[in-house]
């Protein structure tokens, strides 16, 4: 019992010094000396424990890729940079995933993910299991906690599932007498789990909270959990058969979350990922707020320019590839490979897609009073300079533009991590519906919301397979770095295709009459392997249970 009780201790202790999920709960008195028995005779307290589960979600701001346990300044990243959007920077371990050398020992992010998906999931069988002796005379209240841990729980599984596909479903409070070793159950048993989960959480959700308490658990989170989920049941890689009827719940899935009327895309696609109040895109985020709670992404995937006024230090982590900036269309909606699109080489960002601008910067871009200057020897592009770009771009999405000292930027990020947004909702609907009945009228709505926003025109009636070919590209550049690229390509089995062949760069020289000439070039061969696309179990969780078995090609 001591032990339990220290875990709780720390646990509630940590709470008071991270929480942010509502304004209400900053005010609280830390609870450094509170025990495991107060917590379940408190409903406050208990109300603070599920906060304190929201954590433990781990969130793209908060990867670390040098090794667990390591200096916390070593390392940072995306998980897409394990696929051909992007391009890490060099002291990164995932650029050996790039390499195709992925294996249970090397890849930090999959370790990372296993260990805070079952911390969550420990915390939510914990609030469950002893919730319903709290004495309260709010129901309501205990009935929505017990929802939010329900949803939570079922968030970390479906993390887990959609990365190593079956995982150890574990839905009771687990002792210290307790066999801790348990086996991996199906992939389909952990979507049923799941998707009766997301239905139960979504019963005794509310729609919406206030200001006060953004952030929770809503009923759009979990139809829209339920929806993700089975999509990716639907998807190729865990539906050989092409079985319609998956297909048919997943877009169904989809149009309950729209139905709901809540959600409606953010008008500034820029300002989506920036703005926090009265952003009705924004499904599920994860909180964060100056100065308790900070990200890194200010400077560590920030664009590393040398000029006066844009601040020094900045880490260059990120590095888009000339393969995404290509899947950008012009603004007529025409692809760059079209030849009726009147791109030019010599001027590529010009009529473009204003998702490009508004994602990535390039040559010529303006960024906190300076312009971006990527060609050989530019402000961004200096031979002197460890970290400037390797592929003539940088990352805006996700960076805050406000912020241009260095002071500042140190200060990290405070910009909340979008898990789900509608969006997505749409484009899940659009992928799973076209699957069901081709491009239907209701595909070609769903679709086109999302166009509307950046002002690329309305795609109109086309073949199914035509249409399949547009949503894959539209989530690509619509929800990049939004880590869905690296698992989209899995479900799709197309990672052969994708992330098999070398990345590019683009080289600029600047001309003596001040125009530039463009080339592309092969920055990097990349690998895959098929049995990829469900990545290796990790070496240490081996070790700890002698009961899991690994993925099959490790």
């Amino acid at each position: 019992m001591i032990t339990k009780k220290i875990t709780w201790i720390l646990g509630i202790a940590f709470f008071a010094s991270t929480a942010y999920s509502c304004k209400k709960v900053l005010d609280v008195k830390p609870t450094n000396f509170v025990s495991d028995e107060a917590v379940f005779k408190d409903i406050t307290l208990t109300s603070q424990f599920v906060t304190n589960i929201y954590s433990s979600l781990l969130s793209g701001f908060e990867r670390r890729d040098a090794g667990l346990g390591q200096d916390w300044s070593v390392g940072f990243g995306l998980l897409d940079m394990a696929t051909d959007d992007i391009e890490a920077h060099a002291s990164l371990n995932v650029n050996l995933i790039q390499a195709g050398d992925l294996n249970s020992s090397n890849f930090n992010f999959g370790t990372e993910m296993w260990q805070a998906n079952y911390v969550l999931i420990r915390r939510a069988n914990t609030l469950l299991a002893r919730i319903d002796a709290v004495p309260t005379t709010d129901e309501q209240l205990k009935a929505r906690l017990k929802a939010e841990a329900r949803f939570l729980r079922a968030f970390g599984y479906e993390e887990l599932v959609k990365a190593f596909g079956g995982v150890p479903l574990i839905t009771t409070e687990q002792m210290i007498s307790d066999d801790l070793s348990v086996p991996r159950s199906s992939y389909d048993e952990c979507v049923k789990f799941i998707v009766d989960e997301c239905d139960a959480a979504a019963a005794d959700l509310p729609l919406s909270y206030s200001d006060a308490d953004l952030g929770r658990a809503t009923k759009g989170a979990a139809l829209g959990l339920k929806a993700r989920v089975l999509l990716y049941y639907a998807s190729p890689l865990n539906n050989p058969s092409n079985d319609a009827t998956r297909w048919s719940n997943a877009a169904k899935a989809a149009k309950d979350v729209m139905d709901l009327g809540v959600y409606d895309t953010h008008p500034d696609y820029y300002r989506l990922f920036m703005d926090k109040t009265g952003n009705r895109e924004v499904i599920f985020a994860k909180k964060f707020a100056r100065p308790g709670r900070t990200h890194e992404t200010a400077w560590k995937l920030a664009m590393s320019i040398e000029a006066p006024s844009v601040i020094g230090g900045a880490w260059g982590a990120f590095h888009a590839t000339q393969n995404f900036v290509d899947a950008y269309e012009m603004k007529d909606g025409k692809s760059i490979t079209d030849p009726t699109s009147n791109y030019d080489k010599n001027n590529p960002y010009a009529n473009r897609d204003s998702r490009l601008d508004k994602s990535v910067l390039r040559n010529g871009s303006s960024w906190k009073g300076v312009t971006v200057e990527t060609f050989e020897g530019g402000n961004a592009n200096k031979p002197t300079n460890g970290d400037r770009t390797k592929t003539g771009y940088g990352l805006k999405k996700f960076i805050d533009e406000k912020y241009v000292s260095a002071d500042a930027v140190y200060q990290g990020g405070d910009n909340d991590w979008i898990f789900m947004r509608y969006a997505e909702i749409l484009l899940n609907y659009a992928e799973a519906q076209n699957e069901v009945a081709g491009a239907d009228g209701t595909v070609l709505a769903a679709i086109n919301k999302v166009r509307e926003r950046s002002g690329q025109p309305a795609l109109t009636a086309m073949g199914q397979s035509q249409m399949r070919e547009k949503i894959r590209n539209e989530r690509r550049v619509e929800l990049s770095f939004e880590e869905h690229r690296f698992f989209d390509v899995r479900r799709w089995k197309l990672g052969s295709t994708y992330f098999n062949q070398p990345v590019k760069r683009v080289k600029i020289v600047k001309n003596a009459d001040g125009s530039f000439t463009y080339t592309d070039e092969n920055l990097e061969n990349r690998g895959y392997r098929e049995h990829y696309n469900l990545l290796p179990i990790p070496q240490i969780e081996l070790e700890r249970n002698n009961k899991l078995v690994q993925n099959p090609g490790y």
